[in-house]
């Protein structure tokens, strides 16, 4: 009988220890819960397509062009870790995962081709999708907004390997070398978010994420991705969802360890 009543005093002083837990600073994590756990965050993709124009000579033939880029939307899922710190400074928590993103989006190419016969001008509506695996880590700052909401900045790397494209035009056109994105690249990326405690259980953290800088290839640090020779800026939408496990070790209660000799 000893022992179910030290389980229930165990169980009414963590239960008043996670109602002041909700009542303060949501990260860092107190006692009641362990300092790690998963996420998942479904995301929505776009790109912002810019305008580019060139030129391509080979002898006495000259074509001239002009492409303009246009996003469209797209979709991925991501799964990680994050590690919370009990005393943290600038950073409360870190979080590695891995995703599958599918950017997709369409170029309107115009161009000219100038020979000493005259000129041809050439139209074609093209379309683009790739798929990709993404590697993320992440160091995270949190900033107290409400008793139930926080406001994340987060500073990440990211790996991206393509593991599949498709490619299409409505007419063909002259043009030679059009750029496409690399097969892998790094990057550092920037992600924002606004989250709720909503229980015990979860928090739910709407974010926004877009690349910085492309630190590999190191030819060019722009950070955005090319197909068919415009340039596009990535941007991630996801609804993070954290999970939060209760430990019970940590609640300081009173623990039976069996009768003293």
């Amino acid at each position: 009988m000893n022992r179910v009543y030290i389980v229930l005093l165990a169980y009414l002083i963590c239960s008043f220890d996670l109602s002041a837990q909700i009542s303060k600073d949501i990260f860092p994590l107190k006692r009641l819960f362990k300092n790690g756990g998963f996420y998942v965050a479904p995301h929505a993709t776009v790109s912002i397509g810019n305008k580019e124009t060139g030129s391509y000579t080979l002898i006495d033939t000259t074509y001239d062009y002009e492409v303009i880029g246009r996003g469209k939307w797209g979709y991925g899922l991501e799964l990680g870790w994050f590690h919370s710190f009990e005393k943290p400074r600038l950073i409360h928590f870190v979080e590695g995962g891995a995703s599958y993103r599918v950017f997709k989006g369409a170029a309107e190419h115009e161009g000219a081709l100038t020979t000493p016969q005259g000129s041809t001008l050439f139209k074609s509506d093209n379309k683009f999708d790739a798929q990709l695996i993404v590697a993320s880590i992440r160091a995270v700052n949190v900033k107290q907004m409400g008793k139930y909401s926080f406001l994340s900045t987060a500073i990440g790397v990211n790996y991206n390997y393509k593991i599949g494209d498709s490619y299409k035009r409505s007419s063909n056109y002259p043009l030679q070398n059009e750029k496409f994105i690399e097969q892998s690249t790094v990057q550092i990326h920037l992600q924002l978010g606004l989250g709720f405690l909503e229980s015990e259980k979860f928090l739910f953290v709407p974010t926004i994420e877009t690349p910085l800088i492309t630190a590999y290839p190191t030819g060019d640090f722009n950070p955005v991705f090319t197909f068919f020779s415009a340039k596009y800026q990535p941007i991630i939408i996801g609804l993070k969802i954290m999970f939060l496990r209760e430990d019970p070790v940590n609640c300081n209660a009173p623990s039976y360890e069996g009768p003293t000799n």
